[in-house]
């Protein structure tokens, strides 16, 4: 499977902490940058459809829709533009902060940006991807909570055994390792076996 697509790791147990708030802020900024693409939408079929400009305390009031080029205010679909065009960077930090700290494939990482750039797409991505993280995160926390508990259990059973059974479970652990690495019975290992 190409690396585009695999898992390449999991993340630390140590980062989850910072993984809840690196979601937030994505979470945060997908939303954003989603209502900016949409007004962004708005302006270019006003400006390229019908060549109007949003005009904002103007000579026509606190909020008009004027010729193109004769805005007298402040021209809001060039601050539209500009404003988007900014979030998208701080957009796409998030998205890569939460990448990194997730170890996803880099497929993810492009999936997330595509989201800032296709109306509506952000808030698919985002409920696709906050999805995709809280679930990954409790079957970590699931495994991790299952092996600790498997780990408590040996280190109990351990502290029951003799230094003579100890020895003989060493021996016959090495004995397993033994045969797995050359694929053929040892002779001890055989001769107690049907």
């Amino acid at each position: 499977m190409p690396a585009l697509i695999r898992n390449i790791d999991r993340p630390r147990p140590e980062s989850f902490p910072r993984i809840n708030l690196a979601l937030r802020c994505y979470q945060i900024t997908s939303y954003i940058t989603g209502v900016l693409l949409l007004l962004l939408v708005v302006e270019m079929i006003f400006k390229y459809g019908f060549h109007l400009e949003f005009d904002a305390f103007g000579a026509f009031g606190v909020l008009a829709l004027v010729p193109e080029g004769t805005t007298s205010g402040v021209n809001l679909s060039l601050w539209v533009l500009i404003v988007h065009g900014w979030f998208y960077v701080v957009y796409l930090i998030a998205c890569f902060v939460l990448w990194q700290l997730m170890r996803w494939p880099l497929l993810w990482l492009l999936a997330m940006a595509a989201g800032g750039v296709v109306p509506f797409m952000s808030f698919i991505t985002e409920m696709f991807m906050a999805r995709k993280v809280r679930t990954e995160l409790r079957g970590y926390q699931r495994h991790d909570a299952e092996r600790e508990r498997e780990r408590a259990e040996l280190s109990d059973f351990e502290a029951t055994l003799s230094d003579e059974e100890r020895a003989r479970i060493d021996a016959e652990v090495e004995r397993e390792l033994a045969e797995r690495r050359t694929g053929t019975p040892t002779a001890d290992a055989s001769e107690g076996r049907p």
